[in-house]
């Protein structure tokens, strides 16, 4: 498969990145066992890099806003590519609408991860941690033993249809291993961030324990799925989708019930509208060769000025001209 849809499937299946499922009755021990050995076998099958095109749509829907990520991404030798736009629409108690588009274009390699961005109509780049960079390459391109640490974040798979020319999987996950694994990385990340930043700053510090406390405890309380479908004859994805509902949900819930946060009140609003009535989907889909043309970054993007991650110069130095 695609270089980001190996990271994808490691998110889903153990990052980035499904919601609650309602499945009428629990299948037998014996057909589940079928179903994971056919998952184990589509996962090594599709493992293989795969250089087609996919468009990815994620889309977050509640009262008063709409975010829609849409992107393009498709790996060129060694180098993963990605060209994709961020919308956000949002709305006022007078029904007045605003829109705001971020356009933005990420390379992958393997040393590291380049992300271009607009701001204030201005092209800027940033690098990403090496952290990130390097787990990227390494679900990017599994090995063996990769493939089964991510078999391992998976709970139950259903087969909900296998023919001998398409397979398609219904695929629940292991939201405690999954718990688990996020945390060591968000220690990891955290202290990189920390690091990159220069920031000790104990409200930052306190303010992020409780993010981590209420992300875990939702994770850990939702119920995530995915459906994947594969051509079984050139063993490559076709289609896939998730839904994320249920963990937004159930992180909001989190700290809707976490005094610290409640107590400020601001948030409870929000909070509210995002864990009774919001949607997190995703969709991925796979285009014609000919789209490839699309992802190339053109030149006034590349000649973008370096900023450093996580750096708040600029804002306050804006703040300093006030």
């Amino acid at each position: 498969m695609n270089k980001f849809f190996n990271a994808a499937k490691i998110f889903v299946t153990g990052i980035f990145l499904c919601g609650i499922l309602l499945i009428g009755g629990k299948a037998s021990a014996e057909v589940n066992q079928e179903a994971m050995e056919m998952f184990r076998e589509t996962l090594a099958q599709t493992s293989k890099q795969d250089d087609r095109v996919f468009h990815q749509d994620i889309l977050f829907i509640m009262p008063k806003f709409t975010g829609e990520l849409e992107f393009l991404g498709a790996t060129e030798n060694d180098t993963f590519k990605m060209r994709g736009l961020f919308n956000m629409w949002t709305s006022d108690e007078d029904g007045n609408f605003e829109n705001v588009e971020k356009p933005f274009y990420i390379t992958q390699d393997k040393d590291n991860m380049v992300v271009y961005f607009q701001e204030d109509k201005k092209w800027k780049k940033t690098t990403t941690p090496t952290t990130a960079a390097n787990a990227a390459d390494t679900v990017m391109t599994p090995d063996a033993q990769e493939l089964q640490m991510m078999t391992e974040f998976v709970k139950d798979v259903t087969i909900l249809q296998d023919n001998d020319k398409q397979r398609t999987l219904l695929v629940k996950i292991d939201c405690n291993k999954l718990a688990d694994a996020m945390a060591k990385v968000a220690e990891e990340f955290k202290a990189e961030i920390k690091e990159e930043s220069g920031a000790n700053n104990q409200l930052n510090d306190e303010m992020s324990k409780i993010f981590l406390e209420c992300f875990d405890k939702g994770l850990r309380n939702a119920d995530i799925w995915y459906t994947w479908t594969v051509d079984k004859v050139k063993w490559q994805t076709t289609t896939a989708s998730f839904n994320l509902s249920g963990l937004s949900q159930s992180i909001a819930t989190a700290a809707l019930n976490n005094p610290t946060i409640s107590g400020l009140g601001v948030f409870n609003e929000l909070l509210e509208n995002v864990a009774f009535y919001s949607e997190f989907k995703g969709y991925t889909t796979f285009l014609n060769p000919a789209a490839k043309s699309q992802m190339e970054i053109p030149k006034n993007v590349l000649k973008a000025k370096e900023v450093k991650a996580f750096d708040d110069s600029d804002k306050d130095a804006k703040s300093k001209k006030k």
